[in-house]
């Protein structure tokens, strides 16, 4: 069992098998997800985890190459 980092298996693995150029999003619900694209939602309830709380804890786990932020944040 994990102790430190991400300890959501799904989300750990996804990150692990990374490589260059791939795409990973972190968004709230709002966003449409085509159903070809594999999705880990997080809700427990309207906001809970955060985003900002999510990107946070999910950059710590990963080098990031690039990156597109909506200007609503």
């Amino acid at each position: 069992m994990k102790k430190t980092g991400i300890i959501n298996a799904p989300i750990s693995t996804v990150i692990a098998h990374l490589e260059h150029s791939d795409m990973l999003t972190v968004a709230d619900a709002g966003l449409p997800v085509p159903a070809t694209t594999q999705r880990i939602d997080l809700a427990l309830k309207p906001g809970v985890p955060g985003f900002l709380e999510t990107l946070e804890v999910v950059l710590t786990e990963m080098f990031v190459e690039k990156a597109y932020v909506s200007e609503d944040i």
